[in-house]
């Protein structure tokens, strides 16, 4: 009796012992296991927006920045790894120069295009703004030729300057930079001088961004220009509908203040409020066209 007794304990000591190794070792496993399986922590991503309106966010019925917002909400729904913050230095009515003035200026700025992930760029609508306004009651079609390339090179060399700027702060950042478009053109298709003018500045920026390193051109012309016109031969219906202005009644300020954002005609993409800036559905075109154009040059993207 006392040898089974003695062998009960010993086997009850060996079991408990068995147990304790199996325990604490199927612990270290499962803590292993867990830990080896937590997500890991979001990479923290920061875009600078740098420009004019549209980069401001006129039109925006939220009132909430336009692009900038809806990019960064765009990137945050679509990414699990990656957390987007922006900050936006858009001010309405500058132009190229007088963005680029601030560049190189402001210590706020400067701060946040070193820091910055991302950086994106509109710029050249008010440039054209002043040029369309002060040379579009001319008559002569050869002189309207010759002013515009006149100004074809001053705003080459004014773009060239404000990227050579931001690239001076940071120097391997990804900038995208966005074309402009026609906000009249669904009011006074059959003025292809205006239509002309806007693809030639655009030209123009597309070259000078071709001819640098990590910056990309997106063009926005076509969409928000023809807003819900979008078939050519819904674009002829329009021609052949709209009103004929000539010269003289340009001249008269009908178009100036077209220009100026004044009208009662509809382009789905713009504002009801000054049928020029984008609305929100124009301001989800461009962040569109820019998360695509993102996820072609940003790996933590694709």
């Amino acid at each position: 009796m006392k040898h089974q007794k003695k062998r009960s304990k010993s086997k009850l000591i060996i079991w408990s012992i068995l147990i304790l190794i199996f325990v604490t070792v199927g612990g270290f496993w499962a803590v292993g296991h867990f830990d080896s399986k937590q997500p890991t922590k979001p990479k923290t991503v920061r875009l600078t927006a740098i420009g004019d309106s549209l980069t401001y966010g006129v039109g925006d019925p939220s009132g909430k920045g336009g692009y900038t917002n809806l990019i960064r909400k765009k990137v945050n729904r679509s990414q699990h790894n990656v957390v987007m913050t922006t900050s936006n230095f858009g001010i309405s009515g500058e132009t190229t120069d007088q963005i680029n003035h601030r560049v190189i200026t402001s210590k706020k700025l400067q701060a946040s295009i070193k820091q910055a992930d991302v950086i994106t760029v509109t710029t050249g609508g008010n440039d054209m703004l002043h040029f369309l306004k002060g040379n579009i009651g001319i008559q002569n079609d050869k002189l309207l030729s010759q002013q515009l390339k006149k100004y074809s090179l001053v705003y080459q060399k004014r773009v060239t300057r404000l990227l050579e700027s931001i690239r001076h702060l940071n120097k391997h950042v990804q900038l995208f930079v966005f074309g402009i478009y026609n906000p009249v053109y669904v009011y006074f298709p059959q003025v292809s001088f205006i239509s002309r003018s806007i693809q030639v500045n655009n030209q123009i920026t597309k070259r000078v961004v071709l001819g640098q390193s990590n910056v990309h051109f997106i063009p926005i012309d076509k969409k928000l220009s023809d807003g819900q016109y979008q078939t050519a031969q819904s674009r002829a219906k329009l021609r052949k509908q709209a009103t004929v202005f000539n010269h003289s009644d340009m001249a008269a300020g009908e178009l100036e203040k077209m220009l100026g954002g004044q009208s009662t005609e509809s382009n789905k993409y713009l504002s009801d409020e000054d049928h020029f800036h984008p609305n929100k559905l124009g301001y989800g075109i461009m962040t569109n066209l820019l998360y695509k154009e993102m996820r072609q040059y940003l790996n933590w993207l694709k």
